[in-house]
C-alpha cells in the first residue's frame, strides 16, 4: 500500500485579494481521505465565512480532483466530502484565500482503503431489443409469446402504411414499428411508453392480421396500452407514432404463462375481462369518505363515485380527462376506430388502480371483473349419468338421499323454474345484475331469478344455471328425466351471469344474500344456503368477492367452485380463493378431462365428462346429462362437460353429508378432504393421481359414499380439534426454471401437532442441487441449477422429501423442470445498457456504478468502491432520465446487502434482471407500498 501524507496547517489571512502559496513539509502516513476545510474567526470560533479556493498541490502537481474556484459557504465551518487521490509524499502545499477575519484549517483525514466488487447478472433469453428496418410485413421483427422487446420511435419515421385506409381520406396512415408475432393461443401485448410527459410523446399499440388489416387497437394516452389475442394465429403488432417520440417496451405473454407475466397482469391477469372504467375499491378501517379526497389521477383519469355496495365497498368510475388544445392536436392523430375507446379506457382503468393502490389510505383496489358460465354445450341427448356410479353415489343412497333443510344455492344465469325436474325443488331466489344490458331482463337486480338467456340474438343461449341446478338436486325416482346428486336438496337460484358474463360486484352481493348478510337487494331470505355452487370464473383476484366468501364462511356456509376449463395451472378465481373448495374434471375412465385446469389450488376432483369421445360405445358421447332448455321455451335434456359439471357433483355431496350431519362446517370438510379430521380415519376421496395430494385431482376424486360415512361419524362435532400428530406439507408440488432462473425455494410445514424432522431432502439429478437436506419444520429448502456442459433442451428431475411424520404420508415429492436455451447452458438476452447501482443502504444514493450489456453477457467489475455496506440495484435507463427501474425499465435488486471490505474483493455477486416492471404497482393491492422504487444513476 502506497504512503499517504496527513496535512494539518491553519493559513491567516489579511487581504482578501491576496493568494500566498504556502509550502508545508509533512511526515508521511498511510490511507485514503478527503480534506476538510474549516473556518474561526480571530476569536477562534467556528463562523460560516465565505472561502476561496483555488486548487490543492501536493508537490508542484496539482491534483485532479481539486476544488474548483469559487465562493464556499461553510455551513458549520465545515466543507466535507471531496475526495483526493492518493498524495505525494514530501511537500505539501494549498492555494487558499479568505477575508481577512477568517482563518482557514485544512484537515487530510485519514480513510479507508476501497475494495472492489464483481458479478453477473443473468438475463432471459426472452428479452431482445429492436432490430431496424422493422417497417414492413417482410422485415417485421419475430418474437414469441414470452418475448419482450425493448426500442424507440419517432414521428417522422418511417412506417408501414396501413393497407386499409389507401385510397381513403385517411391514406397513409402507418405504424413505425412492426412486430410478427406465431400465438399458439391467447396472449397479451403490453406496450409500455418511456417517455414522462405523455402530452408531447403518444405511443399506441395495433394489433393486425398477417395481411397488415387492423383487428384491435389501443389508443389511450396512457404508460401502458393493453391488447389481448383471443386464439391461436400469426398476427402483425405495430407501435404506432401518434405524437413526438419515445423509447417503449413490448411484451408478450400466453395464458397460463405465470413467469412471463408483467406487474399489471397482478391487476388483470391474462384472460380477465372487466368493465372498462369500473374499479371497486375499499377504504382502510377508520379512513373512508371518496369525499374527503381529491382523486385526480396524473393518469389522464379522474375518479367519480358510483354508489356504495354492502361491506364498505365502493364501485368508482374512471373519467377520461378532457384533452388540452396541445393533445387534442397531436401529430399523427387517433384511428378511433370501433374497439379503441373501450381499450383506451380499460387502459386508464388498470393505470388507475395502479395508483390507487399506492394510497396508504386504501386497503384495495381493483378491477370490477366479469365471470363467465364454463360449459362447452353439446348434441341433445338425455340417458346413461354414468357419472354418478363413478363417485359411488348408489351406495351413499342406501344411507341418504337428502334433507329439504339443507340449501344450496346456485349462483349462475339464473333458472328455468317450469323445468318438470326442478319446479318443486326452488326456494325463493335473487336476480344482482345490475346492469340491464347485461341482464337482458330490462331492469336492474329484482326478485325474479328467471333465467332469460344470455344470448342477445335469443337463439344459442347456455342455460347454464338450469343444467348445474338439476345436477345438485333434480327431483329424483319421480319417472321423469334425470336424477340429482341429492334427491330431496332445495336450490337457491341466484343469477348474477348474463350477455356476456357477470361482474364481481354482482356476484359478491349474490354470495352475501345466500349467506344471509346485508347486499344491495336490501332483503335477506327466510333462511340462509348451507352450500354455495359457483360453476363461473375468470382469471383475477378480487378481494370485494374473496371478502364476501370470507363473510358467507365465518356464517358456516361451505363455498364449491369450479376449478376452469383452460387446460393451465393459472390461478382461477373464485375456486382459488381460500377456503373455496376448488374441483377439477375426470372423465369416465377416472382421468383428468383434457380441458381441466390443474395447479395448487385443486383440492378435489369430479365427473366433468369427455364430450370427444364414447368411452363406454353407448353411442353417446360421454358428457354430464342433466336438466336444460333452449330460446323457445323447449325444456330439455342434455350432456354438457366441463368443471362447471364437476362443480355441483361435489356440490350435491356435501348435500347429502349435510343430510347425515346438519352441524357439518367448511373447517370439517377441509379437514375431511385432506384426510386430518381428528373424528374420523375415513377418507372422503380416492386417490387416483400421485400419492397423496397432486396438482391434478388434489385430494383424489371425491367418494359419495365414504363422505356420508365420515359426515355420519363425526356427526354433532360442529368442528374439529387441531391435530396432535406431525402432518407433512410442502408449499409446492411443482418448480420451474425459466431459461435463465437459477435459484428457487420451496418450504416445508408441519400441518399438524408436535415437531415434524426432515430426515432427508434430496435430489435425482445432477443438474440440480439441494441447499437444505434436512431439519425440523418450517424449512425452507433451496435449489439450484448448474446449466455448465448441458445440450439445449428440456429437463425433468425429482425432490423427494422423507420425514417422520406421524399421520399421512411421511415423504413428498416436487417435480422440477428447466430448460437450456443454449449448449452449454449459457445464454442471455439483450436489454441494452444497465447500470450497477451501489446504493448507500440509509438513504439509497448512488455511491458509486458499473455498466454492463450484453456484450459482457451482463457481468460488471467494479474497482475504488468506499468500503461499507450497500444495497445493489441494477437497471436500464431506457427515457435517458437518469433513473433506473422506472415504470418502462428492466429491473433487478440482490436480495441481501453486500458489505465491500477494505482491499478485498467481493465476488459472486449474481442476481436476476428481472421483466419488465412497474415499481409504482407492485404493491399486493391490499394497500402495501410498493417494495421497489426508481433509483437515481450517476452520469
Amino acid at each position: 500500500m502506497r504512503k499517504h501524507t496527513l496535512l494539518f496547517f491553519a493559513i491567516s489571512f489579511f487581504l482578501a485579494t491576496l493568494h500566498p502559496l504556502f509550502p508545508v513539509n509533512t511526515a508521511e502516513g498511510a490511507g485514503y481521505g478527503k480534506i476538510v476545510i474549516k473556518t474561526k474567526d480571530t476569536a477562534g470560533k467556528a463562523v460560516d465565512a465565505p472561502i476561496y479556493i483555488e486548487g490543492f498541490y501536493f508537490g508542484t502537481k496539482q491534483v485532479q480532483y481539486s476544488l474548483p474556484p469559487g465562493n464556499y459557504a461553510v455551513q458549520f465551518g465545515t466543507l466535507t466530502g471531496y475526495k483526493l487521490k492518493k498524495p505525494q509524499s514530501g511537500q505539501t502545499v494549498a492555494r487558499v484565500r479568505a477575508k481577512r477575519t477568517a482563518t482557514v484549517t485544512a484537515i487530510y483525514e485519514k480513510q479507508k482503503q476501497p475494495g472492489s466488487a464483481s458479478g453477473k447478472l443473468a438475463v432471459s433469453p426472452d428479452n431482445v431489443v429492436e432490430q431496424e428496418p422493422n417497417n414492413s410485413i417482410a422485415q417485421a421483427q419475430s418474437v414469441t409469446n414470452s418475448s419482450k422487446v425493448f426500442g424507440d420511435a419517432a414521428y417522422g419515421d418511417a412506417g408501414f402504411i396501413l393497407p386499409q385506409f389507401i385510397g381513403t381520406a385517411y391514406a397513409g396512415l402507418q405504424v413505425e414499428d412492426l412486430y410478427l408475432l406465431q400465438a399458439p393461443g391467447p396472449a397479451r401485448i403490453t406496450l409500455t411508453v418511456a417517455a414522462n410527459d405523455l402530452v408531447y410523446n403518444d405511443l399506441d399499440l395495433v394489433l393486425m392480421d398477417s395481411s397488415g388489416t387492423i383487428v384491435d387497437l389501443s389508443e389511450g394516452n396512457t404508460n401502458t396500452e393493453r391488447l389481448e389475442t383471443t386464439a391461436a394465429g400469426s398476427f402483425l403488432v405495430g407501435v404506432r407514432v401518434s405524437k413526438g417520440s419515445s423509447a417503449y417496451s413490448l411484451s408478450f405473454s400466453s395464458l397460463g404463462s405465470l413467469s412471463t407475466q408483467s406487474a399489471d397482469d397482478n391487476i388483470a391477469p391474462i384472460g380477465a375481462d372487466f368493465v372498462p372504467g369500473h374499479i371497486l375499491m375499499k377504504w382502510k378501517e377508520g379512513r373512508d369518505g371518496i369525499r374527503k379526497k381529491n382523486f385526480s389521477l396524473s393518469s389522464g383519469a379522474a375518479l367519480a363515485h358510483e354508489r356504495d355496495l354492502p361491506g364498505g365497498v365502493e364501485l368508482m368510475r374512471v373519467l377520461p380527462a378532457k384533452k388540452s388544445a396541445l393533445q387534442k392536436g397531436r401529430g399523427a392523430g387517433k384511428l378511433n376506430l370501433p374497439g379503441s375507446e373501450k381499450n383506451a379506457l380499460k387502459s386508464l382503468t388498470v393505470d388507475a388502480i395502479r395508483q390507487l393502490r399506492n394510497d396508504q389510505d386504501i386497503e384495495y383496489a381493483e378491477p370490477n371483473f366479469i365471470r363467465k358460465p364454463l360449459k362447452t354445450p353439446n348434441d341433445e341427448h338425455y340417458k346413461l349419468q354414468w357419472h354418478y356410479p363413478l363417485i359411488n353415489l348408489p351406495q351413499a343412497w342406501e344411507t341418504t338421499t337428502g334433507s329439504a333443510d339443507v340449501i344450496v344455492a346456485v349462483i349462475d344465469t339464473g333458472i328455468l323454474s317450469s323445468h318438470p325436474d326442478l319446479s318443486s325443488k326452488l326456494v325463493s331466489g335473487y336476480d344482482f345484475i345490475s346492469d340491464p344490458s347485461i341482464g337482458g331482463d330490462g331492469n336492474g337486480i329484482d326478485s325474479d331469478p328467471t333465467d332469460v338467456g344470455d344470448d342477445y340474438k335469443k337463439s344459442s343461449s347456455s342455460f347454464h344455471g338450469t343444467h348445474v341446478a338439476g345436477t345438485i338436486g333434480a327431483a329424483t325416482n319421480n319417472s321423469v328425466g334425470v336424477a340429482g346428486v341429492s334427491w330431496e336438496t332445495r336450490i337457491m337460484p341466484l343469477r348474477v351471469l348474463g350477455i356476456g358474463g357477470g361482474t364481481d360486484a354482482d356476484i359478491a352481493q349474490a354470495i352475501r344474500y345466500a349467506a344471509g348478510l346485508s347486499n344491495s337487494s336490501g332483503t335477506t331470505p327466510s333462511k340462509r344456503a348451507n352450500i354455495i355452487n359457483m360453476s363461473l370464473g375468470g382469471a383475477g383476484s378480487s378481494a370485494t368477492t374473496k371478502n364476501a366468501i370470507q363473510a358467507a364462511r365465518d356464517q358456516g356456509v361451505i363455498i364449491v367452485a369450479a376449478a376452469g376449463n383452460d387446460n393451465v395451472s393459472t390461478l382461477f378465481y373464485p375456486a382459488s380463493y381460500d377456503g373455496v373448495v376448488s374441483v377439477s374434471a375426470v372423465d369416465m375412465n377416472s382421468q383428468k378431462s383434457p380441458y381441466s385446469n390443474y395447479g395448487n389450488a385443486i383440492d378435489v376432483a369430479a365427473p366433468g365428462g369427455d364430450s370427444s369421445v364414447d368411452l363406454n360405445n353407448d353411442g353417446y358421447e360421454d358428457g354430464v346429462l342433466s336438466t336444460l332448455g333452449d330460446d323457445s321455451g323447449k325444456l330439455t335434456y342434455r350432456f354438457y362437460q366441463g368443471t362447471s359439471m364437476a362443480s355441483p357433483h361435489m356440490a350435491g355431496v356435501v348435500a347429502l353429508m349435510m343430510a347425515v350431519n346438519p352441524n357439518l362446517t367448511p373447517t370439517d370438510l377441509d379437514d375431511l378432504l385432506k384426510g386430518t379430521h381428528s373424528k374420523t380415519s375415513l377418507r372422503i376421496t380416492r386417490d387416483i393421481g400421485e400419492a397423496g395430494w397432486d396438482n391434478i385431482y388434489g385430494n383424489g376424486l371425491i367418494d359419495a359414499s365414504q363422505a356420508v360415512l365420515a359426515a355420519k361419524e363425526i356427526a354433532g362435532g360442529g368442528g374439529t380439534a387441531p391435530p396432535t400428530e406431525s402432518i407433512l406439507s410442502i408449499s409446492n408440488s411443482t418448480l420451474s426454471f425459466e431459461n435463465y432462473l437459477s435459484d428457487l425455494s420451496f418450504d416445508i410445514s408441519n400441518s399438524g401437532g408436535g415437531t415434524l424432522n426432515i430426515t432427508s431432502v434430496s435430489s435425482d439429478a445432477s443438474w440440480l442441487s439441494v441447499k437444505t437436506t434436512s431439519g425440523t419444520a418450517p424449512l425452507s429448502v433451496g435449489l439450484g441449477v448448474d446449466r455448465a456442459g448441458l445440450s439445449a433442451g428440456n429437463y425433468s428431475a425429482t425432490v423427494t422429501v422423507q420425514s417422520d411424520a406421524a399421520k399421512g404420508s411421511n415423504t413428498a415429492a416436487i417435480t422440477v423442470t428447466m430448460s437450456v436455451v443454449s449448449a452449454g447452458g449459457s445464454a442471455s438476452g439483450d436489454v441494452g445498457t444497465v447500470y450497477v447501482l451501489f446504493l448507500d443502504a440509509g438513504n439509497l444514493t448512488a455511491i458509486t456504478q458499473a455498466v454492463t450489456d450484453s456484450g459482457n453477457e451482463y457481468a460488471f467489475d467494479k474497482s475504488q468502491v468506499p468500503a461499507g455496506t450497500y444495497i445493489i440495484a441494477a437497471g436500464t435507463d431506457r427515457d435517458d432520465d437518469l433513473f433506473i427501474c422506472d415504470v418502462e425499465d428492466a429491473c433487478g435488486i440482490y436480495p441481501d446487502l453486500v458489505t465491500i471490505a477494505p482491499g478485498q474483493n467481493t465476488a459472486d455477486i449474481n442476481f436476476d434482471l428481472g421483466e419488465l416492471m412497474s415499481p409504482q404497482s407492485q404493491g399486493s393491492g391490499t394497500g402495501q407500498k410498493p417494495h421497489r422504487e426508481k433509483f437515481k444513476r450517476l452520469r
